[in-house]
């Protein structure tokens, strides 16, 4: 606990509730089936953020033995901050909701590198050769420069070839609104986040009603039937609410790109 409570959370007063927490016992026997390859459901909250304090040097211990050093472990883990942000200012208390994204995290499955995060995945339908693909997923909180991300590209393939050399892999790939080529509709060329799309070839998926891009746009509040109201306080909202009162899609796109 001391591992993730000095090095990986933020908050102080979280720091302060989470070691006052009178339930850690059950959370470090949670922690526990998770490392034995259980997914319980457990209740957002402090809870969840005391089995990944109990999680963090299982983290920690596996990837050292990988041979992966410990600031790649620690900027990885301290994802959990924006998600704590997240709970925030979502339910105005301290706490946590994303737990089952973060277990990624904590039982040594996914990597921050640079600017993306990284994990082996079974290819999903539509992405060519290999069983396995990269995964790669978009962390908030940054600027998603070209630059940043063929630096992160760049690294992962060095990454997985060195530390997970029995898993060859041919191709990245991520299902994510920020890949849906309708953003060449709303927004400039020269823009970072249609600059990340062009990285990548898109292939048809089954349609969100566009609630990816409104969770991560407007906020958790949103959907789609009460668009009218969202907020218009940056010119992406701005021009995506716009776009999606005419009557225009901003689905959730799997894509592709060669290692």
């Amino acid at each position: 606990m001391e591992f993730f409570v000095n090095e990986i959370l933020e908050n102080e007063d979280l720091k302060k509730k989470i070691i006052n927490y009178d339930r850690k016992e059950g959370s470090a026997q949670v922690a526990q089936s998770i490392i034995n390859g259980h997914r319980p459901n457990i209740e957002k909250g402090i809870f969840p953020l005391c089995v990944l304090a109990y999680l963090a040097p299982y983290a920690l211990e596996l990837n050292n033995k990988r041979g992966i050093a410990k600031d790649i472990t620690v900027k990885t883990l301290k994802d959990v901050n924006v998600w704590v942000d997240n709970y925030y200012n979502r339910y105005s208390e301290l706490g946590l909701g994303e737990f089952h994204w973060l277990v990624n995290h904590y039982t040594g499955d996914l990597f921050r590198l640079g600017r993306l995060q990284f994990r082996l995945e079974k290819s999903l339908d539509g992405i060519p050769e290999g069983e396995y693909a990269i995964e790669t997923h978009i962390p908030q909180g940054e600027a998603l420069t070209e630059e940043k991300c063929l630096e992160s590209f760049k690294c992962a393939t060095t990454f997985f070839k060195k530390y997970f050399p029995q898993t060859p892999v041919k191709y990245f790939m991520c299902d994510s609104w920020l890949l849906n080529p309708n953003l060449a509709d709303i927004l400039n060329e020269k823009s970072n986040i249609v600059k990340f799309m062009r990285l990548w070839t898109p292939v048809s998926f089954a349609s969100d009603n566009s609630s990816q891009a409104i969770e991560r746009v407007f906020g958790f509040d949103f959907k789609r039937d009460n668009i009218k109201n969202a907020p218009e306080n940056t010119s992406l909202q701005k021009a995506l609410k716009e776009y999606l009162l005419s009557g225009g899609d901003m689905d959730l796109t799997l894509g592709w790109r060669k290692i």
